[in-house]
């Protein structure tokens, strides 16, 4: 597997499977997808994507936000940027909660049962300050053998295999199935162009769930304390 050692989307090599994209049009974006400026340990900014899934809550990839010092979180064409704070942390399935002084903004809802092969959808991106809708298939569901952001532990994370048109940087996206959100964009295949992963949130997001429930990031599936100051 080929990972980039910034913010971009991480790369999976896969065997393509047979399947087309779905239609090019897509819904309109809902007012909810944000973008994330991202000043961590590298030179810069970094970006990527995300959504408020809940007042003042935004839900986005946790290798986007890793070791940030400064989070801006913007909706383009609505609104003034603002600043985040991580309030859940999972870097075992790549998932983080970021938190904003702003609940008046409107949310997805989250799914409470996972896609599956066959449905299609909407992933929701942020492309050079612009929300992008991108059409989505699921190709299957997959339990994917992978590293925790940091490339310490191997683990297998619940996902999808999409049929999608997913670039660089487009990490922390939500996929979007009748009008839920399923997944978490996080990787790309670099072997077939129209193929990418997303986390299943549905079976993923315990963890950041129960740190917002407490207010306490805890100790990860290998019982070390999670350092959001880290660099991945």
């Amino acid at each position: 597997m080929m990972r980039h050692r910034t913010r971009a989307l991480v790369s999976v090599a896969v065997v393509a499977i047979g399947g087309t994209l779905v239609g090019a049009c897509a819904p309109d974006p809902p007012s909810a997808i944000v973008g994330l400026s991202v000043k961590a340990c590298d030179t810069g900014l970094e970006s990527g994507s995300g959504a408020f899934v809940a007042p003042g809550i935004v839900l986005t990839a946790a290798h986007v936000v890793a070791g940030a010092t400064t989070i801006t979180i913007e909706r383009p064409g609505i609104g003034s940027p603002m600043v985040g704070e991580i309030i859940g942390f999972d870097p075992i399935n790549d998932l983080a909660y970021i938190k904003v002084d702003d609940r008046t903004t409107q949310h997805l809802q989250v799914a409470t049962s996972a896609a599956g092969a066959g449905d299609v959808g909407t992933a929701y991106v942020v492309r050079k300050g612009t929300v992008v809708s991108l059409p989505i298939e699921i190709a299957r569901p997959v339990n994917i053998r992978t590293e925790d952001i940091y490339i310490d532990t191997m683990t297998n994370r619940p996902g999808f295999e999409l049929v999608a048109d997913i670039d660089a940087g487009d990490s922390g996206g939500v996929v979007v199935v009748d009008s839920k959100v399923v997944g978490i964009v996080w990787a790309r295949s670099n072997l077939a162009p129209d193929r990418a992963y997303a986390m299943d949130i549905v079976a993923g997001l315990a963890s950041v769930d129960e740190q917002l429930a407490t207010g306490v990031i805890g100790d990860d599936a290998a019982g070390t304390p999670i350092d959001l100051a880290r660099c991945y």
